[in-house]
């Protein structure tokens, strides 16, 4: 089942075009890792594919429901109330956690499925229960995110994430904010998902990473998508100069 499709995404901030007629599909259990350049439109994408960035023409679908739809110089044609309910099936884990600091680790969690979903707080909270047990913060119900390593911060956002019950998770660099100790714990718990066959798109910069979990790797630069293989493919023996330039100036 093909759970996103974008064809011909263009978006610009002002006179900077930031996604140029990007192009792909993702299915039903697989992940997708997206790498390249600062700049190369990663975040963005992944932004319009959550609508926190409007496009600027193209077409997004969501499990086959159009979440965007624009042409050239016209207002998108999906209403907001459609929007919204097809928004309820993504998650997303930023790179800053994004957590509100005035609430404990479970009223993180609880707050979106209670006030969006209309959840009855004990179920919200069995919910969130279950899932600081899956991300192994089980004791940290009751912290605050001062009281928490950022490691354990992104977990509980993945949690938080994972509490609206989606169907697609995206993730936008969730450890280029971590030292490589805490990192460690979060891509085991990005991984512990994939095994589970959560469908996942994830910008990383976590080269070893992407080897391990992608069934696709993505390579973006100024906006185009300049390869969609598999990762040996990608990063054992890429066939543009362009990414092999990338892999050469990082190191990889």
């Amino acid at each position: 089942m093909q759970m996103l499709k974008a064809e011909n995404i263009i978006k610009s901030f002002g006179s900077h075009r930031v996604l140029n007629s990007v192009s792909l599909e993702i299915n039903k259990g697989e992940v997708v890792a997206i790498i390249g350049p600062s700049g190369a439109g990663k975040s963005s994408l992944l932004r319009c594919f959550n609508g926190l960035e409007e496009i600027d023409s193209g077409i997004i679908l969501i499990e086959n429901e159009t979440f965007a739809y624009r042409e050239p110089n016209m207002k998108d044609t999906v209403k907001h109330s459609a929007k919204r309910a097809i928004q309820k099936k993504i998650g997303m884990v930023f790179q800053h956690f994004n957590l509100f600091p005035h609430r404990t680790v479970l009223e993180n969690i609880i707050e979106a499925p209670m006030t969006v979903n209309k959840m009855a707080k004990k179920e919200a909270i069995q919910m969130a229960e279950l899932l600081l047990e899956k991300v192994g913060l089980a004791d940290k119900r009751d912290s605050y995110p001062s009281k928490i390593s950022g490691g354990q911060k992104q977990r509980v956002a993945i949690a938080r994430a994972l509490g609206m019950d989606p169907d697609i998770m995206l993730f936008d660099e969730p450890t280029s904010a971590l030292d490589p100790e805490l990192t460690e714990e979060v891509l085991k718990t990005i991984i512990d998902l994939a095994r589970e066959k959560m469908t996942m798109l994830v910008v990383t910069h976590e080269m070893r990473f992407a080897a391990d979990i992608a069934d696709r790797i993505i390579f973006m630069d100024n906006g185009i998508i300049l390869a969609d293989d598999t990762p040996d493919k990608i990063l054992s023996n890429p066939n543009h100069s362009r990414i092999k330039s990338f892999f050469e100036k990082t190191g990889q």
